[in-house]
């Protein structure tokens, strides 16, 4: 699932993000951390306030500058404004992001889901590809936080700083990242079972639907 899940965010990411947005976060975001390295290199040069030598000095300095720049990207906006026009499988496109899904389709979404009733077709396809909207947008804000984490403890080992905790707390962040991704990948299973559900039927022979 959480390959699937990697794959849908690679495939749908700009349904929901606006291109020019996500770009203009991108420079924003390396402007930020080049001046975040010459201000903490300044520093350097003048307090050594790292306490390390030159070498790790410059890896800390690249990782925590990197790190700044990370935590801009995740803040600004990228996503695409809202279409009053759009609609998913005949139903007007929330505007706000809806993280959850209606009680019918949660059984679809577990480690190990049913088969999709037919009574559930519609409303598996509906919510999920909301859901998928609302993940992604999620996946857009809480990734680049969690890389920011991940260089920021990186950067302690270089400085020598490192302790247990701070690796317990990217091990969250990085656990919450992989969890919506997991969700994202059985979002699609159960859209994928419930387009394969409609076609059975719909391949089915006028005989056999008779006889029933």
């Amino acid at each position: 699932m959480l390959a699937l899940g990697w794959q849908v965010f690679r495939r749908h990411a700009f349904d929901v993000l606006d291109r020019r947005r996500v770009r203009r976060a991108g420079l924003w975001s390396a402007g930020t951390a080049v001046v975040a390295a010459a201000a903490m290199t300044v520093l350097q040069a003048r307090l050594g306030w790292t306490g390390t030598g030159p070498a790790s000095s410059a890896v800390g300095i690249a990782l925590l500058a990197v790190g700044v720049g990370l935590v801009v990207f995740a803040c600004l906006p990228t996503r695409r404004p809202p279409d009053p026009s759009a609609t998913i499988n005949g139903r007007q496109v929330r505007p706000t992001e809806r993280a959850a899904v209606r009680a019918a389709v949660e059984p679809y979404l577990l480690r190990r889901p049913r088969p999709v009733r037919p009574e559930d077709r519609e409303v598996v396809r509906t919510d999920t590809v909301l859901l998928r909207r609302s993940l992604i947008g999620t996946l857009r804000r809480a990734a680049p936080a969690v890389l920011s984490v991940v260089a920021a403890v990186g950067a302690l080992v270089a400085l020598g700083q490192l302790r247990w905790w701070y690796l317990a707390w990217a091990a969250v962040w990085v656990g919450q990242v992989s969890e919506t991704l997991v969700r994202l990948g059985r979002s699609e299973r159960a859209r994928r079972a419930a387009e394969a559900a409609e076609a059975a039927e719909a391949a089915e022979p006028p005989e056999a639907q008779t006889a029933r």
